[in-house]
């Protein structure tokens, strides 16, 4: 799915701001903090304008936010991949930083008392990816 394409589904104007960010997370096989979204072009967007971007994107359903152990944010596309579920894990790797949406490789299910709703559940791994693993 392309960036326009993306726009266009969520019924969401075509602006400069929200091409660059969503591109910046097509491109990349990993969540994105704010920072290593921006690092092409630090001072492209003030800090209002790309803040809010990310507010709307995240309100609307295009993207999530991952909070870290550390209360790190990063952030990933939702449903641009045909298996991904909207309650699914994420795995941070303590060497390398890098956050992956774990794609239909688990499951979460939690026994809620009675009446109770989940809307998300956040399950963050914590550990070492394969790369980082192998030089360890």
């Amino acid at each position: 799915m392309t960036v326009d394409e993306i726009l266009h589904q969520y019924d969401l104007k075509n602006t400069g701001c929200r091409k660059f960010i969503l591109t910046e997370l097509l491109q990349s096989n990993a969540a994105l903090s704010e920072e290593e979204i921006k690092k092409p072009f630090p001072e492209l967007f003030d800090r209002v304008t790309f803040y809010r971007t990310l507010k709307t994107l995240e309100e609307r359903g295009v993207i999530h936010r991952i909070v870290l152990h550390d209360n790190t944010v990063k952030y990933a596309l939702n449903g641009h991949h045909p298996d991904q579920n909207p309650l699914h894990a994420h795995f941070h790797c303590g060497k390398c930083d890098e956050v992956l949406c774990l794609q239909g490789k688990t499951r979460f299910d939690a026994e809620l008392p009675a009446d109770f709703v989940s809307h998300e559940v956040f399950v963050v791994i914590e550990g070492l990816c394969a790369g980082c693993n192998h030089l360890s």
